[in-house]
């Protein structure tokens, strides 16, 4: 991989707290780990637990994933194909500032839960589903800890709108770093619904939405359903607004934060909706 200094940010996350949690998903993978779509469960981070990763090539950063792609997951929407997603932003293990902190210095950044719903203008949906990614080597488990911009009923609201980014988050052990790093898969995305056998934006269809909530999902900005005035891409603008949102975190509390730009390799090359990702991620450092 090829590594390029950014002139945003330092940033470093000590990450003084991981979630041990087994998590089964909302969306079903292909890991055994995974299980029907609904049944998953996501809370915020307690004590890093996760093993060591197995031999890999391991920076100061973070320890080369198995696979910088998450799990094929699957819906309960036809319309939508069995999909992975990719790991765009790192949290390197040099940080020294918790994920806590750092998510308490964002403040509209909430944790949310696979086994909570919603209602939003009446129509009920899922807060996130849960899907499995391997940062340690040691096989693929869910996510640890997931966030909405905006927690699960604003950030709901926003996904009307195409507005709403959220994250997935896992914690991998690493040699000589105390708390390890923590990999993320961010993306925007819009709440979309199945009318007349295809995906459409729930906004177009609000009543029938209401009555029909078990067909609303949340498609990725820039695949069918969404939409993409604001945000094309809805992977790379994700990471990058996610980015964003640390390193302004960061510098609010005083925090140096620093961020350089890898490129990796990747098994896949477009996630939901074939929306297209790149092998680009940003590893960020948040020191106090």
């Amino acid at each position: 991989m090829t590594a390029r200094s950014s002139g945003l940010l330092p940033l470093a996350a000590v990450v003084t707290a991981a979630i041990a949690l087994a998590l089964s998903g909302c969306g079903s993978s292909s890991s055994a780990q995974s299980s029907a779509p609904g049944t998953a469960t996501a809370s915020a981070p307690a004590s890093a637990t996760a093993s060591a990763p197995a031999a890999t090539a391991c920076t100061a950063d973070y320890c080369t994933p198995a696979s910088w792609d998450t799990a094929r997951a699957s819906t309960p929407l036809t319309q939508i194909a069995p999909f992975s997603e990719p790991l765009n932003v790192v949290i390197g293990a040099r940080s020294t500032v918790s994920l806590t902190a750092i998510q308490q210095a964002m403040a509209k950044w909430e944790t949310v839960s696979t086994t909570s719903t919603v209602s939003v203008t009446g129509i009920r949906i899922k807060c996130i589903s849960s899907e499995n990614a391997d940062v340690t080597g040691n096989g693929y488990g869910a996510q640890q800890v997931a966030w909405r911009l905006g927690g699960c009923v604003d950030g709901n609201a926003l996904s009307i709108s195409g507005d709403e980014d959220h994250a997935r988050i896992w914690h991998q052990s690493v040699p000589g770093s105390k708390n390890g790093a923590w990999f993320v898969a961010a993306s925007y995305e819009t709440m979309c619904v199945v009318h007349d056998g295809k995906l459409e934006t729930a906004k177009s269809h609000l009543a029938y939405t209401v009555l029909h909530s078990s067909s609303a999902y949340h498609c990725v900005d820039g695949g069918p359903g969404s939409i993409d005035t604001a945000h094309p891409d809805g992977y790379t603008d994700g990471a990058q607004t996610f980015a964003a949102a640390v390193t302004a975190a960061a510098r609010a509390r005083g925090w140096q934060i620093s961020e350089r730009t890898i490129t990796v390799s990747r098994g896949a090359s477009a996630g939901e909706g074939g929306v297209p990702f790149n092998g680009t991620v940003d590893v960020l450092t948040v020191t106090a």
